[in-house]
């Protein structure tokens, strides 16, 4: 049987009678969609006559009422726009080649060291994306940071991580860029930390991703050595 995607409007064959996404991402899409354009509530106030208006005729305080009820809105149908962002997003998540090679390590050779990293690393994206958008950073956070990412690497089960395990690379290069940037910076105490936007999108598919497999934990609660 073959629905049309309610998201992207592609056709798909079903395997549940009452599915009516294609993937996860679009249905995280979608889900992502509806909270962004979710109406806020009316307010409706009203005045007590003969209280709030002593001293004005019936008429007077009548008028006052109507006045202070507000209309209700006429329902418009909600029509979605495209996102730039989103839509990059979404293609981005939509390449299983990552999922793949995490299901590969994890459900297939169980590996424990990709599980060792693999919770470390989402706990590392969150904090990350976290302090992109704050307005300042101070350095000694994103120093203890740069040391947790240091010290994943230097970990006996980094070392002995799969071949196939996907993000490497991707970790390397975040402990670089966190390097030099704390040596910049190093004088001072507070920095507005900045990710360019291929950056972040890569790192918010990263945390979709990871989070398919690994439960997230705080921070204070994981030993990275």
């Amino acid at each position: 049987m073959e629905k049309e995607c309610q998201h992207c409007k592609k056709t798909f064959t079903v395997k549940r009678i009452d599915s009516v996404y294609c993937s996860r991402s679009c249905r995280q899409m979608a889900y992502m969609v509806r909270k962004a354009t979710k109406p806020k509530p009316l307010e409706i106030t009203s005045v007590i006559p003969g209280k709030l208006n002593a001293g004005l005729s019936d008429n007077q305080q009548s008028s006052i009422i109507k006045a202070k009820i507000r209309t209700p809105e006429i329902e418009q149908k909600y029509e979605p726009h495209e996102s730039r962002i989103l839509n990059l997003i979404h293609d981005r998540i939509n390449d299983d080649r990552k999922l793949l090679a995490l299901n590969t390590c994890i459900n297939t050779h169980e590996d424990i060291h990709s599980y060792w990293v693999g919770i470390r690393l989402r706990c590392l994206a969150e904090c990350l994306l976290l302090f992109s958008e704050a307005k300042l950073t101070r350095i000694s956070d994103l120093m203890e940071l740069c040391n947790a990412f240091t010290q994943v690497r230097k970990s006996i089960h980094y070392q002995n991580l799969p071949d196939v395990f996907p993000y490497k690379s991707l970790i390397e290069d975040i402990n670089h860029k966190l390097k030099s940037l704390c040596i910049k910076a190093q004088k001072a105490e507070q920095v507005k930390f900045h990710m360019k936007e291929q950056d972040k999108i890569g790192l918010i598919a990263v945390r979709y991703e990871l989070a398919q497999f690994f439960r997230k934990e705080k921070f204070s609660q994981i030993n990275f050595e």
